[in-house]
């Protein structure tokens, strides 16, 4: 065994000195280059080809459940794929592997000064025949994820990180936390609408009026420029106005954010027919499985329509996810105590208290019974 460990050894290093080491600048020209080059119709083929392996492996847009395949090159192809008036590749990383470099980046065409695609890629770079080649590609378009959801209308940087955590909090019901992150989007860009939701979601549920006026009409003093889904979404928290007016206006930024998780889950709330309430949160749900606010009004709205098991399989999804939420474990506690174990209701409650003292309401609950 040994023996066979030496020989093994000593063929790696045999096959490491007999294969030669890219350089990152000859790496990153051809691939920057090689890209921007597919442009022109069918005076962009022939370069494309030539830097395409036999054996290249295409990953496209693996958000959608498919697999890898192996790419055809098309000897005939008449560059009719090849419309963008310009590309820009922008590489973030490159790491060489002795005769392999892998290579991170974003690749944006343009038609008409417009940027029409937007992909992240990452992908290996070998040389054949003393030519660089794509061996592997990766690549997700951002509109395969983009497609409607409220996006925010910001250009600070880290914003729509920061603005994501702020939505995730809310729809946790982590009320201080969203406030937080609120308040500080709100300082560092203080013209952005949407910066104020965490602030309004706060007050809210409070049943603070004065609170949710104030910032209300702050928000709504800087629309311009927001979209049309958020200028819906920030007027549907008027103090002032109905519920049925309130459901318009969610209503109305549905049209134009239709995927968007929390508009799906501040609707479904206000459902009464609970199938329907299901369906509404369907789409969100295939879109975000692991959103917790999601898994918690489709627990909900499944225990209304009288699906106790599909109730259960969404608030353990909740929790599995958001095991140091308070709101996770009180909806299980309400699942368990309709389902009529009341031990598991009240263990349940607690958790839920004693992650955050301030859920006095799950306390009480739990003192209930």
């Amino acid at each position: 065994m040994k023996k066979y460990l030496y020989l093994t050894a000593a063929a790696v290093i045999m096959w490491s000195c007999n294969q030669s080491s890219l350089s990152e600048d000859a790496v990153r020209e051809f691939a920057i280059s090689h890209i921007e080059n597919q442009v022109g119709y069918e005076k962009a083929v022939a370069g494309t080809i030539a830097g395409l392996s036999p054996k290249l492996k295409v990953w496209s847009n693996p958000v959608w459940k498919n697999v890898p395949v192996d790419y055809t090159i098309k000897e005939d192809d008449d560059g009719s794929n090849f419309y963008e008036d310009s590309i820009k590749v922008t590489l973030h990383d490159v790491y060489l592997m002795g005769g392999h470099a892998n290579v991170m980046g974003t690749i944006e065409w343009y038609i008409a000064g417009v940027n029409t695609t937007y992909r992240n890629f990452s992908g290996i770079i070998t040389e054949e025949n003393g030519e660089l080649k794509w061996i592997r590609f990766v690549g997700v378009d951002h509109e395969t994820l983009s497609k409607g959801f409220l996006w925010p209308s910001t250009e600070v940087e880290g914003g729509q990180i920061a603005y994501s955590e702020m939505r995730t909090a809310m729809m946790n019901l982590e009320n201080d936390r969203a406030k937080e992150l609120s308040d500080s989007l709100v300082e560092v860009d203080p013209s952005w609408a949407t910066a104020h939701l965490g602030q309004l979601h706060y007050y809210y549920m409070l049943n603070d009026l004065k609170g949710v006026k104030k910032v209300f009409e702050t928000a709504v003093s800087k629309l311009e420029g927001a979209s049309r889904a958020e200028m819906h979404f920030i007027k549907s928290y008027n103090p002032e106005s109905d519920e049925s007016t309130k459901i318009k206006h969610i209503e109305q930024a549905l049209i134009f954010a239709p995927a968007d998780p929390m508009l799906r889950a501040w609707y479904a709330w206000g459902e009464k027919d609970a199938d329907r309430a299901v369906d509404i949160m369907k789409i969100a749900w295939n879109r975000r499985p692991s959103s917790g606010g999601v898994n918690n009004m489709l627990g909900y709205k499944y225990m209304a329509a009288g699906n106790m098991e599909k109730a259960k399989q969404h608030f353990e999804i909740f929790v599995r996810i958001n095991p140091n939420v308070p709101n996770a474990y009180d909806s299980y506690g309400d699942y368990y105590l309709a389902a009529g174990d009341k031990a598991k209701a009240k263990e349940m409650f607690m958790k839920a208290y004693e992650l955050n003292n301030n859920w006095t309401a799950s306390k009480e609950k739990a003192d209930a019974l």
